[in-house]
């Protein structure tokens, strides 16, 4: 979870969910926020200022477009993972055997695969960015850690 200050644009329905689509302060740039996902609200006391060069995104095509300048993202599922190939858009799916896939995704922030990568347990592997295995790692063992 995280807070964000957005500045809105407009709201727009996709694929039968519900969005918000503005200007987020934090990251400096237009966010799409699903507004089932929105844990809370609060109007602000400074209005909205939406820089004139913000573009609304085109998503007549579908949310998400993979871009050349997205992190490559290699993971290895057992059976009970998966849906992840049906559910995220993938450059790749290989079967590995006995239920096992390899996918290979892009991504431009990869905090949502390392939440996924823990959330999956023992039904996933990071192979590919290292440095992504080694934070999924890290978080798996300060985790369980603290049943200790």
């Amino acid at each position: 979870m995280t807070e964000r200050d957005v500045d809105p644009m407009r709201l727009l329905v996709v694929e039968g969910r519900t969005y918000l689509e503005g200007w987020c302060r934090r990251a400096e740039g237009v966010r799409l926020f699903r507004l089932d996902r929105v844990l809370d609200l609060a109007i602000l006391d400074t209005p909205a200022s939406v820089p004139d060069t913000a573009e609304p995104k085109d998503v007549d095509a579908g949310l998400f477009r993979p871009s050349e300048a997205d992190e490559i993202v290699e993971l290895e599922l057992a059976a009970g993972a998966r849906w992840v190939a049906e559910y995220y858009p993938c450059e790749s799916v290989t079967e590995l055997g006995e239920g096992r896939l390899r996918v290979v995704l892009r991504t431009p922030d990869t905090t949502w695969v390392r939440r996924l990568a823990l959330r999956l347990g023992e039904d996933a592997r990071v192979t590919s960015p290292a440095a992504l295995a080694e934070s999924v790692r890290a978080a798996a063992a300060a985790a369980l850690a603290l049943y200790s």
